[in-house]
């Protein structure tokens, strides 16, 4: 098969950093500009304390006792970091800021006063803090202020985090004025410290909260309640041009792969790297050499830490590729009567639970089909065994084995979640390319015998779909059911040869009637829907808890609708982490997760379902299952190594911290989130890991440096 997206455009280093890999352009896609590197600015007139008056208010406190030792450190580095900082008279990147605000590598250039950018004003009464903008970045010359991230739903009526957002603010908009006070020309540190909207971050030490405060300011906060203008601002595209890629340094394939390109990357494998002499395990030679025994083999070499040769790796991988070129976006199953099929749903790289799991249910064969319902890989630490062992399985038996594609067979989740990073250690990064390609083929859902519909997260949005500030997660508060319903012949037609970007979910909604219908892509729109959406408890279309726009959740009239309107049955999806491994979320919609005690934090069951034909009608029979002891390798270790190897690709994540509020929005304590993953959608949390802005500057490093690095990181047994 010829590759057929070419329409993929090369992406640039700040894409990658950015999430942004492949992107569709023949789909009208827009490539995001990117941030060009800004000259840091003094502040000279600002008074600065001494650094020893700094150490007695921060370093020398009593607040860092009983911290552990690694916080500890954390903090005088933290603390430190603000003394240079104070000493240079910068206080321009978030990562040298406790506030949360400042400039972030992914940002965009912009000159504050260019009045040509401004569009429409939205004048806000502020009457508390925190006022709903979690991060502002600054422009040229550390000039201005742009609304970067912010709460973009409000909890509840009066939510002062909901302020900017009901008011009408959005990501991109300027900071105009403050009580009247054009703030433009302000330097960016004046501006953050007279408007002082600041969410406590109970993930800064005290010691760091007191440095902070120590040191001298142009202007004091501002009192409440006050009048602030924010301006609709456009960025031009000579301000944003992205930067080169880096010489030497490596970057995911931007291109797809054509038939004749799969067989030289094969022979060039074969060539470069044989088959080592002393490798006892199984040989892969093709699908005709995978038998029963040679899976059970397989299962146990890589139980014990043995991997199939590099080359016999890559001939898998291109040999399910091979398969699921022939497949289609909606691929139909047929169960006969008294037969059954079961459904998988997430493992994200959890091996030694997928073991366990075919222990209890049988390994597939033509008479114990299966369909793995997306999410193979990422988080885990056994990635690269999972999809192994589920691509053997799909050469062996490749009509009873069926995949759907999750979120995170996707370039931007793995760069992020482990993936790539594991791959690139285990075999190399150019097999990483070659996974990529698999994923891009795989079905977005199946069909099994007309009447249940098999989808990794959920069902079609709402049509129209725009955007409306202010929606809350309230029942009420809803779109309602669609009056037309996406058919199952409109989701088969739907090219599904594509990735995801951080900017397709944007582009996935419309400002307003005339926007969506001109520039939004409704067949995009509906794989975002298939990847990334999910069930709730209330009537009609909500947002979304994982991300600020493009995504939504659906209630039961909804999954109503779409099975009479397309006479099915039941609607199966995974996605989400439930307390048994399943649940039946709606009357007519089951949700399966198969990773118990996910991350290693969850608590909850694995499950899978057993779909089976009775008499002509399918019924559903769930089973949970307990997690499995695994060596002891924690989740995300594989984003360490690719921190390490690939930093210009990649961000440091870290567990967040989520914060309770009392009836008047005030803060009273630190919720820990201690399942670290945007599965937990129900927890009301967007995405319990997020970027750390703390972590150290990329440092050039050797392969030999990375290897000696990431060891030191794995734990010892």
């Amino acid at each position: 098969m010829e590759a057929s997206f070419v329409s993929l455009a090369p992406a640039s280093q700040s894409e990658l950093t950015n999430g942004a890999i492949l992107m569709p352009t023949l789909r009208g896609g827009h490539v995001p500009s990117l941030h060009r590197s800004i000259a840091a600015t003094k502040d000279s007139n600002a008074k600065t304390p001494s650094n020893a008056g700094l150490l007695m208010a921060g370093l020398l406190t009593g607040s860092v006792i009983g911290m552990s030792s690694r916080r500890r450190a954390q903090g005088r580095r933290q603390v430190q970091s603000l003394i240079a900082k104070r000493a240079e008279g910068e206080y321009l990147r978030a990562r040298d800021r406790i506030d949360g605000h400042g400039w972030m590598k992914q940002d965009q250039s912009f000159d504050p006063e260019d009045k040509s950018a401004y569009g429409s004003v939205v004048q806000v009464e502020m009457k508390k803090r925190p006022m709903g903008v979690t991060r502002f970045t600054h422009g040229a010359d550390g000039k201005g202020a742009l609304v970067a991230e912010m709460h973009e739903k409000s909890r509840y009526p009066g939510d002062p985090r909901g302020q900017a957002h009901v008011g009408g603010v959005k990501p991109g908009y300027l900071l105009k004025s403050i009580g009247g006070q054009d703030v433009t020309g302000w330097d960016f540190v004046d501006i953050m410290d007279f408007l002082n909207d600041v969410e406590p971050d109970y993930n800064c030490t005290q010691a760091a909260k007191e440095a902070w405060a120590a040191r001298s300011r142009n202007h004091q906060p501002i009192e409440l309640p006050v009048s602030v203008e924010y301006v609709e601002f456009t960025i031009k595209e000579e301000d944003s041009a992205p930067p080169p890629k880096l010489e030497g340094k490596w970057y995911p394939r931007s291109s797809g792969y054509s038939d004749a390109d799969l067989e030289a990357e094969l022979a060039r494998v074969k060539k470069e790297f044989p088959v080592p002499a002393d490798y006892t395990g199984v040989v892969y030679a093709g699908p005709s050499s995978v038998t029963e025994e040679w899976i059970h083999s397989f299962i146990s070499q890589q139980k014990n830490g043995t991997l199939l040769p590099k080359s016999m790796a890559y001939e898998l991988v291109i040999d399910v590729i091979k398969l699921q070129q022939k497949e289609k976006t909606m691929s139909k199953i047929t169960v006969p009567p008294g037969e059954s099929i079961t459904i998988i749903g997430d493992t994200h790289g959890q091996y030694f639970d997928v073991m366990t799991l075919l222990e209890l249910n049988g390994i597939p064969s033509p008479k114990n089909p299966y369909v793995f319902n997306g999410d193979f890989v990422d988080r885990g630490s056994w990635s690269i065994e999972n999809i192994l062992l589920l691509y053997a399985f799909k050469v062996k038996d490749p009509d009873f084995v069926h995949f759907n594609r999750g979120n995170h067979e996707l370039i931007e989740a793995n760069l992020i979640y482990g993936f790539c990073g594991e791959c690139t250690k285990k075999y190399d990064a150019e097999l990483f390319d070659v996974f990529s390609e698999s994923f891009r083929l795989l079905s977005l859902c199946h069909l099994i015998n007309d009447e249940c519909f098999v989808v990794h997260a959920g069902l079609p949005g709402p049509k129209p779909r725009l955007w409306l500030p202010g929606q809350s997660h309230d029942p009420e508060d809803a779109i309602p059911v669609n009056e037309s319903t996406v058919t199952l012949d409109q989701i088969a037609k739907i090219d599904r040869y594509t990735e995801l970007q951080d900017t397709t979910y944007k582009a996935c909604v419309g400002d307003n009637l005339e926007d969506y219908e001109k520039n939004v892509d409704k067949d995009m729109a509906t794989i975002v829907d298939c990847l990334w959406s999910d069930p709730r408890g209330g009537v009609g279309y909500g947002p979304s808890y994982r991300k600020s726009r493009g995504i939504f959740m659906f209630g039961p009239d909804v999954t109503e609708k779409f099975c009479k309107d397309n006479n099915v049955k039941m609607v199966i999806r995974s996605h989400e982490v439930k307390d048994k491994g399943w649940k039946q979320d709606h009357p007519q919609l089951w949700t399966v997760f198969s990773a118990p005690d996910y991350m290693d934090t969850g608590g909850n069951q694995g499950g899978f379902l057993k779909i089976t034909n009775v008499d002509g009608e399918l019924t559903v029979t769930p089973t949970s299952f307990p997690k499995t002891e695994h060596p002891p390798l924690p989740p995300m270790i594989w984003q360490e190594y690719m921190l390490l190897a690939n930093p210009h690709l990649t961000k440091k994540m870290k567990k967040k911290t989520g914060l309770k509020y009392d009836e008047d929005g005030n803060v009273i304590a630190e919720i820990a989130v201690e399942q670290g993953d945007d599965d937990f959608v129900q927890q009301g949390m967007a995405d319990e890991w997020v970027v750390d802005e703390d972590a150290a500057e990329d440092e050039e490093l050797t392969q030999e440096q990375i290897d000696a690095a990431f060891e030191r990181l794995i734990p010892k047994a």
